[in-house]
């Protein structure tokens, strides 16, 4: 794995990263681990095996697991509408973009389907400025805080976030495309409902804890806080980002993105799931569930709107990138390889064809995936 070291090497000595760390597991070996660069480059912490980092998007890979064990109870089908566990998701409503700039709120066709959460097709947006149902979600989310904050009001839990969001216009009729948004996040809702616990609460007890993850979860006590990896603004001048993690359980528990875990915890994660769902004599999934996850579930239709730059030549899963075309993605890895990023640089894959995981974290602001991703893919294939 020369290759890999070279180049994960050249990113943090030409400024590019401030650190990374990274774990490649062949055959049940560790052929490569490495932590490259700093955890903080002000105060000289080295990257090592036992940083911790926000993870933010890979939490939706371990949300889905959680919520696949509730489908394999039959708790819920994935067609079943999403207002039978959230009824904020009863009556939809769709923000119609107007060509004049303005939109116009409009009765969705068909309810929101749990299917649809899963493969990012339900239309439910982050708050942001690229839709109409997107300005609407984050001038909500402004009000709402303000009634927290200035009257006084009641912090909502992950339940009752989900619920409000879902009371919240889309932003075009369920299943029409593929959009990436917050429906990770409804399913974190949706495992409260079914459960009666807290999001946390239930993915320690049924992933964390049985796999041995013990530095993964949606805060970090703390005895840990000083194990956190500092984000960097990698395009100024690598300016360290220096933000408040939360030290105790959180009211809202982001099964979108607010995880935190280390390079080791998540390859324990990522080889539970090229083993069918199975580690060390402890099953979390059956065999088939992992691969009706990991197999690709959009339409011609929605696949045509995958179009990010680090999913070419993929589809998309239940909540997970999935190999179709290596030409098209021009990496040369294999049909069938599949995993998902975060908004901070990580990225994990899991290979069957191969018997191969690889887990690396790093602390970009941006994340730039489309800038090292397939750099690292083609070096760790190289040694293959």
């Amino acid at each position: 794995m020369d290759q890999v070291r070279n180049t994960l090497s050249r990113f943090v000595n030409d400024r590019q990263i401030a650190g990374c760390s990274v774990r490649i597991m062949k055959d049940d070996e560790v052929c490569f681990e490495g932590s490259f660069g700093y955890a903080d480059i002000e105060k000289k912490i080295r990257m090592s095996e036992n940083t911790i980092f926000p993870i933010a998007s890979m939490s939706k890979v371990i949300t889905v697991v959680g919520i696949m064990r509730l489908y394999e109870q039959g708790l819920f089908k994935l067609w079943d509408p999403v207002s039978e566990f959230l009824p904020g998701f009863k009556n939809p409503k769709i923000a119609v973009e107007k060509e004049d700039g303005k939109c116009e709120i409009a009765d969705a066709r068909g309810e929101v389907t749990m299917r649809q959460l899963f493969t990012m097709t339900s239309g439910v947006p982050y708050a942001g400025k690229d839709t109409a149902a997107a300005r609407i979600r984050m001038e909500k989310e402004k009000e709402t805080q303000a009634s927290f904050f200035i009257e006084g009001g009641k912090i909502p839990g992950t339940r009752e976030i989900c619920d409000m969001v879902g009371q919240l216009p889309l932003a075009f009729e369920p299943g029409e495309r593929w959009m990436y948004g917050f429906s990770i996040d409804i399913l974190g809702g949706v495992i409260e409902a079914l459960t009666g616990r807290t999001l946390g609460d239930y993915l320690k007890e049924t992933v964390f804890d049985p796999l041995g993850m013990s530095d993964t979860g949606f805060f970090v006590p703390d005895e840990k806080q000083d194990r956190i990896a500092t984000l960097y603004r990698i395009h100024d001048a690598m300016t360290p980002d220096r933000r408040e993690y939360p030290r105790e359980k959180p009211v809202f528990e982001s099964g979108g993105g607010g995880l935190f875990s280390t390079v080791r915890d998540y390859s324990r994660f990522a080889q539970m799931l090229l083993h069918g769902g199975t580690l060390d004599g402890v099953r979390i999934l059956g065999r088939k569930t992992v691969d009706l996850i990991s197999m690709d579930h959009l339409t011609p239709e929605q696949q045509a709107t995958h179009n990010w730059d680090t999913q070419r030549g993929y589809g998309y899963g239940l909540g997970v990138r999935v190999m179709t075309h290596p030409e098209i993605a021009d990496i040369n890895g294999s049909v069938g390889e599949w995993g998902w990023d975060g908004a901070f640089g990580n990225w994990f894959c899991v290979d069957p064809k191969e018997n191969l995981t690889c887990v690396y974290l790093t602390t970009n602001l941006p994340g730039d995936h489309y800038r090292f991703i397939p750099k690292l893919m083609a070096s760790m294939y190289a040694s293959l």
